[in-house]
């Protein structure tokens, strides 16, 4: 067409495109008939029909479709029956159907369109409908009124600031290597989100898998999603704070198992470590350096052609004897596993997986060809419970070659640009589903697939499953890493702040690629990011094939020396970590914490400054350091708070200036804090000492916390053999209370050694179960982080340090651990 034409015919065909648009547009109009049933409504509209249904007190749904029925399957909820909830009331006023719980009030207008509006039972806004919920084709959009001052937390793996407000986010699960740009989807899709606004907190849960884009007023004066299909389905929840939301949202979509202690340790990863020898050199140096290990894992390159299920014999001439020469050294091997199956007539997945007609098809019945790099593959389709099958058989090779933890990579899947043609039929348990509804849930099913084939191969163990890609209620299946970062400063950075969006999105057991997976780094770098990375859930240092060296060692002497007492510091507070892991499994409360948890009304912790800072546990305070940081402005939420080397104590809210030597980590502990540690061991499979180090750090605020003990490997736990405690610290009555144990587990602990922080230095005895014990006196740090530097640093520069963190008095007393109620008091 002469560019003449082009440029009178163009406004004219955009013009015909819109009012095509507009026509085609179906708005959820005015309700023309309702009906109660047992826990709220289902009615009419115009063009659509609805139902608003009651879960709990704390939990409504609304569904909108256009179509003829609604549909109750879902891969995220962990159960997709409605519940017969029915304490609530409905009353009809007129042009508005009021349904109310205890908790919440939606208010459900008639005309001039179907409208919700939800209050507290105050009477205030949490969350309101702007307009209409609208179709246009198959995409499906839903308005929200943007509240005066409303922050947005939550969103998962994507990328950005804490604080979503002023942003678009794509849901789309994308292969997004050397990811920066926060425009461009990440690997995995959580589209869950939490409103803050007027010291009021709701939930918004979106049980949709398409292709989605919010906008939380990036640039209009309300928020909208739009999904590429599907019904606008969505879990309203309402609650007294943000860690209630997070409890009430992993309710329906699950909440992580307890995972094998060893999946806990420090794991070194490569990609990759080869030949099978230079694995043993590995695992052979550590042990020599004394630095605890418990996983070394092993990227694609152990396979044959990267082939899962066949091993390259030449560089791994006997891998059983490899894997059951580390068990010996109380280390686990984990090994990587694409979802790829090579299109080769010699190779048993290919034909045996055409036999049994697992793989994803084409519209005209021919299995889906694609390429992940090098391969031309099939792809098994994981929605099928055939495909499933058949994969937990395969799977069956990990327990032969003796590998237990299972890592699940490329599964977004990392085809080109991880696009997928609209022309493919997946099974969906029966449903068929396009590649539209079903990319986002691709990787989240090879992850239950490989769950479900630990379970069944390997029954008395528990699974460890790592995958890169996932959707809403992946956390029941596996645990998740957020993929191919940076070995930079901004890599480092947007690393932790990842693990705490995962975190405040229902997934608790996360990581990142410890000193970043692509690039060389360098030792300052290196440095900050193995004292935060032992603050990581899933501790793995990992770095790309032709990046530099990037083990403990490898950095020189003084990283090597920072690493192993930093690594050396999470096996000590293995029994902490343990325990929130536990709580984790109960409430869906992540380890690691956004301080959006604790402080949802403070403004100071989304400033740009502070909004990596997090939580670590209920009680330590980390703020991560940059490479060239030598010092660090600091905030600390209200509270009182102590420097983890000196005792120090700060009475916050506070801003300042931390000093912040090449050892030493910003680390607070939050007053009232009780911390279990042990001994240190190089593996968590090496029994510590048998006295648990109960550290209390004292506070004017009465503080619970939940210890939790078992054996860390088997399923026992589940049938009554577990050892679980609360400690409650009463500063009012100056009490310590270990309550009487739950469960048949007996304690590795035989001893409980107490260590005073900041209490009263004219306390020279206790009482224990109302007998009078001594106390001692000693200089304690909860972490020396000169431990391992005496004979690397100039004397005089390393007394300097000395001097700076003295360590602090504290008063101390053993006493025996008494599987029986311990009362303490001063």
């Amino acid at each position: 067409m002469p560019a003449f034409i082009k440029s009178i015919c163009l406004p004219f065909f955009l013009s015909a495109f819109f009012v095509a648009s507009i026509n085609a547009q179906i708005t959820v109009d005015k309700i023309i008939s309702y009906k109660k049933t047992t826990s709220g409504i289902e009615g009419k509209a115009d063009n659509a029909i609805f139902d608003v249904h009651a879960y709990s007190e704390n939990i409504i749904r609304v569904r909108v479709s256009k179509n003829k029925r609604i549909s109750n399957f879902s891969y995220a909820l962990v159960d997709t029956a409605v519940p017969a909830f029915n304490n609530i009331s409905i009353e009809d006023k007129g042009n508005t159907v009021i349904l109310s719980t205890s908790v919440i009030v939606a208010e459900i207008r008639k005309q001039p369109f179907f409208k919700i509006i939800f209050r507290d039972k105050q009477g205030d806004i949490l969350n309101e409908d702007a307009d209409a919920t609208g179709f246009a084709g198959d995409r499906v959009t839903a308005y929200k009124q943007l509240q005066d001052g409303e922050r947005f937390i939550g969103m998962g793996e994507a990328l950005g600031n804490l604080d979503r407000r002023g942003s678009g986010i794509t849901l789309n699960n994308t292969d997004n290597y050397k990811y920066s740009d926060p425009r461009v989807p990440m690997y995995s899709s959580i589209p869950f989100y939490m409103g803050i606004h007027h010291n009021l907190v709701y939930g918004l849960f979106f049980n949709n898998t398409y292709k989605a884009f919010f906008n939380f007023g990036l640039s209009t004066p309300f928020t909208s999603v739009s999904f590429d299909g599907g019904d606008m389905d969505y879990f309203f929840m309402y609650d007294t704070s943000v860690a209630k939301i997070i409890e009430h949202y992993t309710s329906l979509t699950g909440r992580t198992q307890l995972p094998p202690m060893w999946s806990l340790g420090y794991q070194q990863s490569r990609c990759t470590y080869y030949p099978q020898d230079k694995v043993m050199w590995i695992a052979e140096t550590f042990r020599r350096k004394q630095i605890p290990i418990d996983g070394i894992v092993l990227d694609a390159d152990y396979q044959l052609g990267y082939e899962p299920f066949r091993t390259n014999t030449q560089r791994f001439p006997d891998l059983p004897k490899l894997s059951s020469d580390l068990k010996k050294m109380n280390i686990e091997l984990t090994a990587s596993v694409y979802p790829g199956v090579n299109i080769d007539s010699s190779y048993d997945s290919y034909t045996d997986g055409l036999k049994k007609n697992i793989f994803i098809k084409t519209t005209d019945d021919k299995p889906f060809q694609t390429e992940i790099a090098p391969l031309k593959v099939h792809l098994p389709d994981y929605t099928n419970a055939k495909a499933r099958e058949w994969w937990i058989d395969k799977m069956q090779w990990m327990k032969t070659n003796g590998i237990n933890g299972y890592w699940n990579d490329m599964n977004e899947p990392a085809v080109g640009g991880s696009y997928l043609p609209d022309n493919l039929v997946f099974d969906f348990d029966g449903r068929k589903a396009t590649a539209a509804e079903a990319k986002n849930v691709y990787g989240f099913q090879m992850a239950r697939s490989s769950y479900e084939a630990a379970l069944k191969n390997n029954n008395t163990q528990r699974p460890f499953v790592l995958t890169r890609s996932g959707f809403a209620g992946v956390q029941r299946y596996s645990a998740m890493w957020s993929g191919d970062n940076m070995a930079t400063d901004e890599g480092l950075m947007t690393s932790v702040l990842l693990n705490t969006q995962f975190g405040i999105s229902g997934v608790p057991f996360v990581g990142y690629d410890i000193g970043g997976y692509i690039g060389d780094g360098n030792k300052n770098l290196y440095t900050r990011w193995i004292e935060v990375g032992i603050f990581s859930p899933y501790c793995r240092n990992h770095r790309e094939f032709f990046g530099a060296a990037n083990e403990p060692w490898a950095y020189g002497e003084e990283a090597e020396a920072i690493s192993k007492t930093y690594i050396g510091f999470r096996y000590q507070m293995m029994p902490y970590i343990y325990s929130a892991f536990y709580e984790a499994s109960q409430t869906g409360l992540p380890v690691q914490r956004s301080l959006s948890i604790n402080y949802p009304f403070d403004g100071n912790v989304y400033e740009l400054n502070y909004q990596y800072q997090f939580l670590f546990g209920d009680a330590i305070l980390v703020a991560p350091l940059t490479s060239k940081e030598t010092s660090k402005k600091i905030y600390l939420p209200h509270g009182d708070w102590y420097n983890i080397y000196t005792d120090k104590k700060i009475t916050a809210p506070k801003e300042f200036t931390q000093e912040t030597p090449a050892c030493q980590l910003p680390i607070y502990i939050k007053a009232s804090a009780i911390i279990p540690m042990q001994s240190l061991v190089q593996s968590t499979k090496q029994k510590p000492a048998d006295t648990l180090f109960l550290h209390v750090y004292y506070g004017k605020e009465k503080n619970t916390f939940t210890y939790y003990e078992d054996d860390g490997n088997t399923m026992a736990y589940k049938n009554g053999n577990f050892c679980k405690r609360n400690i409650e610290f009463d500063p009012i009555s100056k009490q310590l209370i270990v309550s009487a144990q739950e469960g048949t587990y007996t304690s590795d602990f035989h001893n409980i050694k107490l260590m005073l922080h900041g209490f009263d230095k004219s306390i020279n005895k206790i009482d224990v179960n109302y007998k009078p014990v001594l106390t001692g006196d000693d200089h304690v740090q909860l972490l020396n982080a000169l431990e391992n530097l005496d004979d690397i640093y100039d004397k005089k520069y390393y007394q300097s340090l000395k001097n700076s963190s003295p360590a602090p008095p504290v008063k101390t007393c053993t006493i025996i651990n008494s599987p029986k109620q311990i009362n303490i008091s001063w």
